[in-house]
């Protein structure tokens, strides 16, 4: 990657010179931009908090087609800004509903990122809480710097 960027700098530096007449600006000077040598961040590096494999009972509550409607649903992971969730339906990204907690009954809003993907026991789901809600799930989750092959 280094010698591309060296040979490309000196093929610029080696063209002609080119001659500006009176009252006219010189085309800019090229530039060489080299990517940085080490990788970015991984998806799992860039994620918030870690996710926990967790099934917990929950309800869905949300207005379809201007019907107040309850989906009873099933989480696959949790983590304190959401939650993977297996239903029988799929829901459009960006749709606003509440979450209902099967065993205390607490609610939180929250939204679907993404468009669901369809597995053969149904639709995995990803929901996003509108602000962190670290106690919902009633677990103690692990510090964010935890990484499992650190066991």
């Amino acid at each position: 990657m280094r010698t591309t960027a060296l040979k490309m700098t000196e093929k610029l530096t080696n063209q002609p010179q080119v001659k500006v007449q009176a009252g006219t600006q010189a085309p800019p000077e090229p530039t060489v931009r080299t990517a940085p040598l080490t990788p970015g961040p991984t998806p799992s590096d860039r994620r918030r908090g870690q996710r926990v494999l967790l099934r917990i009972r929950a309800s869905i509550h949300v207005a379809l087609k201007g019907q107040r409607e309850t989906i009873n649903v099933a989480t696959l992971s949790v983590n304190p800004h959401g939650a993977m969730v297996l239903m029988d339906r799929n829901l459009a990204a960006d749709t606003r509903l509440v979450l209902e907690h099967g065993a205390t009954k607490e609610c939180v809003a929250c939204k679907v990122v993404r468009s669901a993907q369809k597995m053969p026991e149904g639709f995995h789901v990803p929901l996003e809480f509108d602000s962190p809600a670290p106690d919902f799930w009633k677990i103690d989750f692990p510090a964010p710097d935890w990484r499992p092959d650190e066991m």
